[in-house]
């Protein structure tokens, strides 16, 4: 750049025609190359920053401008004619001036067009407007001079003429020209690839920094901004991110917000010491508060000096809702873990508890969560009455993930015992059991208003089949009567007969009989009819004998039924067990249905509590007769059919009740065996007669009972105890 205003100096020297020969002085040409040259380096000095200030442009263009001017007038010191040049000073002035001006608008013009985006045109356009410009300097400085012939001739010692000044100023912009071509062109090569790499790792970060969800800029150390990405320009309300270059926050926040700001990135700044991670509260464009998580790290120059910062942040009002909600679930967790009424647990599966409710330490008599925890190493030991029962409590949770109502009788602090249900789940991490968390009651009352409740409906039911017991009692009993009072009358005349005949031994041993004796003998015998009571009596006997074993079956068929019997299981023969009840409850059946009996005689005795079973039969017979009822009563057959049946397994024995009763709608299916669920009339039944099946066959003998029904043919009711007493979930999940 510098050769080529040099070049242009000298070479626009030539298009002047002076009646003289001129000569130039090479040191002082050198010399006004050296000041083309410094004024060139000035330029490109200013507009190869980074951020060129007003400042800048106005010194550079000065000493750019007087650069030029010196070259031009130090040029013109170099010329040796026989004339004196003389400047005029205002021509003279205005070209140092036209030399500032073009400098001025010359580091503007390229500041302008080093910009990547800037089209060749552009810049071509410039560099025209520019090299016109220094010519009009030139040619005005060339008008300032005027020449006076003089007789002394000059020095010409170290001089050329001025055409050869002006032909190696050409050779030199030549070669110049040409050596910067090749040596541009050979670093060009060398640097393309490199330069394309950088270009595409720009466009990427641009990229990057655009769509990145985190806002990101750099800002001077005025606080402008000076590079901004387009998620922050967005937060704050621009169009684009080109908007914010210049600006402050002042410019897009509310004042006292943008001091604080402002204070916090002087603060990085002066002390140059980072923050990393800090809460903010900032303004969306809407005006709703936003949370911001910032980092503001200070940026240095290469003497180390920070001339700016650089910050990313991150909206976080979602995750600080989100972390709000939390807590506020968790305090809500937490009043419900700490305030419930029932006892919450997490244990270990090597038996240790994790965590437990207050509730859960007064329930087992323990003043603190952390007093039980601390006291209850070992669950199936210290907790369970029976070990056992936390055996199947862990297969049960292990293999089918949860449990509900598992009933234990298990000890307190002080050694008593209590009845607890506890229902829970499984907690599995990569397919491992790692805790079970869930909640236990106690249920010792309820348990116990349970088999109140239990021989309560036993002895209601005794008391619903009292007319129908006293009947069949009443019915052995009369004819037993019928017998006695029989054979009373043939005892008086058998007594009477035998009197005459003791009569008559008594006249034979003395030798005396007479006619009139043997004659009355006779006529008694005639009267007494001793053939017909000879025959009748051994049947009234028999009768009788057969009443009074009816009457005794039926008392001791009662009092099996309705004795509370033991709380604890023993063997029961179940074949026996449903014959009673069948006996006690046929009043209930014999006039609405046939009842087949199908027992196993192979049927093992089964571990059982003998009323509740007894009391489970009853209440489906009834449930069967009362089916049957209703089918006769909307105009069915005359009598139905109820069949109980009796099967051996390898692990469980199996009931079956069947009726050919109306079946169980579709609609009602479900809730069977809810409490206090019934399908009869008011005041023919309470609904807890299957409830109370179920209760009894499930929770307390570990067995299943479930229906098999189809509309308008009936209903077969199946129930399974195991042999051992062992529940069949358990069995089921172990198999």
């Amino acid at each position: 750049m510098g050769s080529g205003i040099w070049a242009m100096h000298y070479t626009g020297m030539l298009a002047f025609w002076l009646p003289m020969r001129v000569w130039y002085h090479v040191p002082t040409v050198l010399l006004s190359l050296l000041a083309a040259v410094l004024a060139s380096a000035i330029a490109l000095l200013v507009v190869s920053r980074q951020h060129v200030t007003a400042l800048h442009t106005v010194v550079g263009s000065v000493l750019m401008g007087a650069g030029i001017a010196i070259m031009h007038y130090t040029g013109m010191a170099a010329m040796r004619l026989a004339a004196m040049h003389h400047y005029q000073p205002g021509l003279w002035v205005l070209s140092v001036l036209l030399a500032i001006v073009i400098s001025f608008v010359g580091l503007l013009l390229i500041s302008y067009s080093r910009h990547e985006n800037r089209s060749w045109r552009i810049k071509f356009a410039i560099s025209l407007v520019m090299g016109l410009a220094i010519p009009v300097m030139h040619y005005t400085g060339m008008a300032a001079v005027s020449f006076v012939p003089t007789v002394v001739p000059p020095d010409l010692s170290w001089s050329m003429e001025a055409s050869a000044i002006g032909s190696v100023a050409v050779l030199v912009v030549t070669f110049v020209i040409l050596g910067f071509v090749v040596v541009t062109s050979l670093v060009d090569r060398r640097l393309s690839s490199q330069q394309l790499i950088m270009d595409n790792e720009r466009r990427m970060l641009r990229a990057l920094i655009d769509n990145i969800p985190d806002f990101m800029y750099v800002k001077d150390r005025q606080s402008k901004f000076v590079i901004a990405n387009a998620h922050l320009a967005g937060v704050v309300g621009a169009n684009s991110h080109e908007e914010l270059i210049g600006k402050t926050d002042f410019d897009f926040f509310p004042l006292e917000l943008a001091k604080t700001f402002h204070a916090d990135e002087q603060q990085v700044i002066c002390s140059g010491q980072p923050v990393f991670n800090r809460e903010e509260s900032g303004l969306d464009r809407q005006g709703n508060t936003t949370h911001v998580l910032t980092t503001k790290v200070p940026l240095r120059d290469a003497n180390g000096v920070v001339n700016g910062i650089a910050g990313v942040g991150r909206d976080i009002s979602n995750r600080k809702q989100v972390e709000d909600a939390l807590r506020e679930a968790e305090r809500k967790y937490r009043g419900i873990f700490d305030e419930a009424i029932v006892g919450i647990f997490q244990s270990t599966p090597s038996g240790r508890f994790l965590s437990v409710n207050p509730a859960m330490a007064r329930i087992f008599g323990f003043d603190s969560p952390e007093e039980l925890m601390v006291s209850i190493t070992d669950l199936s030991h210290q907790f369970y009455v029976n070990p056992k029962r936390h055996e199947e409590f862990v297969l049960v949770m292990d293999k089918l993930g949860s449990v509900r109502s598992f009933e234990s009788e298990v000890f307190r602090k002080d050694g008593s015992k209590i009845w607890t249900a506890s229902s829970g789940r499984a907690i599995r991490e990569n397919g491992l059991v790692v805790r079970y968390e869930g909640m236990t009651e106690d249920i010792t009352e309820r348990k116990l208003l349970r088999d109140q409740l239990l021989q309560a409906q036993k002895l209601e039911s005794v008391g619903q089949l009292a007319a129908g017991i006293a009947h069949e009692i009443n019915t052995p009993t009369q004819y037993i009567g019928d017998n006695v009072r029989f054979l009373k009358d043939a005892f008086q005349e058998l007594g009477g007969l035998l009197a005459r005949y003791e009569r008559l031994l008594s006249a034979a041993k003395g030798n005396l009989p007479s006619c009139e004796t043997a004659q009355e003998i006779a006529a008694a015998l005639d009267g007494a009819d001793t053939g017909y009571l000879l025959e009748e009596i051994p049947k009234a006997i028999e009768q009788t004998l057969e009443g009074v074993t009816r009457v005794s079956t039926l008392v001791g068929a009662m009092k099996e039924f309705s004795h509370p019997g033991t709380k604890e299981k023993v063997p029961l023969d179940l074949n026996h067990a449903i014959e009673s009840t069948i006996t006690v409850a046929r009043n209930e059946w014999k006039y609405v249905a046939d009842l087949d009996v199908d027992l196993d005689p192979s049927l093992p005795p089964t571990a059982c509590q003998p009323g509740e079973f007894n009391q489970v039969i009853l209440n489906l017979i009834v449930n069967a007769a009362h089916a049957i009822a209703e089918v006769i009563a909307k105009g069915g057959p005359a009598k139905g059919k109820i069949r109980i049946q009796t099967r051996n397994s390898e692990q469980w024995a199996e009931i079956r009740i069947q009726d050919t009763g109306s079946g169980i709608p579709e609609k009602v299916r479900s809730r069977i065996f809810d409490p206090f669920f019934t399908t009869k009339a008011i005041g023919k039944g309470t609904g807890q007669g299957l409830a109370i099946a179920r209760s009894v066959v499930v929770d307390k003998h570990g067995g299943s009972i479930h229906f098999e029904t189809e509309e308008g043919a009936g209903t077969t009711f199946v129930i399974r105890l195991p042999h051992d007493g062992t529940s069949l979930a358990t069995k089921a999940v172990s198999a």
